[in-house]
């Protein structure tokens, strides 16, 4: 029982670190890699080395005598299962086994039955990698199938290291549990992080259209102010825009005939300018107000040119509601990003102003600086 429960503390511990550490790896991974080498590295790349970098400390510690052989095996048993159902990239977890297998040079000694053997377990996780959504997908599968895997793992592990069956099946079941809690573990970690995404992006996003909203849009301008004030980030430009007489709308044909519009339209905008040539941002700032960041380096001849061809597409669309059919346009104003601007306020003031100039001018009319 000793050997059970020592070999059951550890691998508990060690899994339960090691899913832990590949959230870690997985989500700052690659924006490390970009910020400190300028390389971009993907986040399955960095997980296959990272696995291969604990596999091979797991056999240092085994060859420096400092790790008893069942913990070893249970330890690089419990992160190849574990990460065969992780890895979504198919030709990197490949080649990641294949870094596994030479980690073990010179095979035991070059027993050429280990060696075979070693290979069918890693050939074993190439199936269960390639179904791994079916599998994890319903507790009924992804049960027995841990339990077969690992089975087939320390049968192999009893006739490379000469283990006793009573004990080897003893261990296999401690293992088991483990990796079955590991995994358990690894399903409360993603339901937490889609539970923190979503409740991120409720609080980013305006509920009616979907789109981002005023306090993600205070944010994000003050960012891109900041940064193009001080040069190091290409021209911002903010562009302001109201829906033309929407009141008339609301009025005519009520506030659910209004959401409609404003759904129709903010998903519209927003669909037209992710084709657009410049990264652009749109915001509901107000009731029928609505906020553009153009901040890819557009010249201020092309923010205007891409406004001005949303607008002429805009007068093309027609918004079904209420029984009848609905011609859009909209009044804009357009500035850009200087030096001048310490604050959101000097910039907004400007697009504000020649907004309402485009409105003064008649509507459906867009005013640049």
């Amino acid at each position: 029982m000793e050997l059970v429960g020592n070999t059951f503390f550890w691998t508990f511990f060690f899994m339960i670190g090691f899913v832990a550490s590949l959230e870690i790896v997985e989500d700052l991974g690659p924006d490390l890699m970009l910020r400190w080498f300028h390389r971009h590295v993907s986040a399955a790349v960095m997980i296959a080395v990272y696995v291969v970098a604990i596999m091979l400390f797991v056999r240092m510690l085994r060859l420096f005598g400092t790790t008893y052989s069942w913990t070893a095996n249970a330890l690089r048993n419990g992160a190849l299962i574990y990460v065969s159902k992780r890895l979504k990239d198919r030709k990197v977890f490949r080649w990641s086994l294949v870094a596994v297998f030479f980690s073990f040079w010179p095979f035991w000694n070059w027993d050429i039955g280990a060696t075979l053997g070693f290979i069918g377990t890693l050939l074993v996780l190439i199936p269960l990698n390639d179904h791994q959504d079916w599998i994890k997908a319903n507790w009924f599968r992804h049960a027995p199938v841990l339990i077969v895997v690992s089975l087939i793992y320390w049968l192999f592990d009893m006739y490379s290291y000469h283990y006793q069956l009573g004990q080897t099946l003893m261990v296999a079941a401690a293992f088991i549990a483990v990796i079955v809690l590991a995994h358990a573990y690894d399903h409360l970690l993603v339901y937490r992080k889609r539970e923190t995404s979503n409740l991120q992006y409720d609080n980013q996003h305006d509920a009616l259209t979907g789109v981002r909203n005023l306090s993600k849009f205070t944010t994000d301008f003050t960012r891109y102010r900041q940064l193009s004030a001080d040069g190091t980030m290409p021209a911002v430009h903010l562009v302001m825009i109201d829906i033309d007489h929407f009141k008339r709308v609301n009025d005519t044909y009520g506030h659910l005939a209004g959401n409609d519009v404003l759904k129709t339209f903010a998903k519209d905008l927003e669909a037209y300018l992710d084709a657009g040539a410049f990264p652009a941002d749109v915001y509901r700032t107000g009731g029928e107000e609505f906020s553009v960041l153009i901040y890819g380096g557009a010249t201020d001849a092309q923010a205007r040119a891409l406004i001005d061809g949303y607008m002429a597409h805009l007068r093309q669309l027609t918004v079904k509601t209420a029984g009848v059919t609905l011609h859009l346009t909209i009044s804009a104003g357009i500035t850009r990003v200087v030096a001048e601007d310490t604050k959101n306020d000097h910039t907004i003031a400007r697009a504000d102003a020649n907004l309402y100039a485009a409105k003064d001018a008649g509507r459906d009319t867009l005013i640049t600086d």
